[in-house]
């Protein structure tokens, strides 16, 4: 695989696991609805025993592209604050 490629697929992919971790926790709860996921709210379930979770597939695919875009651009400044050089601070005088 071309190093060029690397950073977009691994943030891609961790875009896709965060907003899945992120399904687990509850964001919103109206009256008889339950929903999941951040930032936007992505699983929704009605408030009775035994309803099926329903995946909201434009707000997980929002999600993942967000999550992506930010993992992305953290991987991109961790990578260019390593090529930077060491600022060393100047030398202090000694006091004898």
């Amino acid at each position: 695989m071309c190093n060029e490629y690397k950073v977009p697929i691994y943030s891609a992919l961790a875009g896709i696991l965060l907003t899945m971790i992120t399904g687990v926790f509850s964001n919103i709860f109206l009256l008889e609805v339950n929903y999941w996921g951040y930032l936007f709210p992505w699983v929704r379930r009605m408030v009775y025993p035994g309803a099926p979770m329903e995946v909201l597939w434009v707000n997980f695919i929002l999600d993942a592209i967000i999550w992506s875009v930010f993992i992305y651009l953290a991987i991109l400044s961790v990578e260019k604050e390593k090529k930077r050089p060491a600022r060393r601070s100047p030398a202090r005088k000694r006091r004898r």
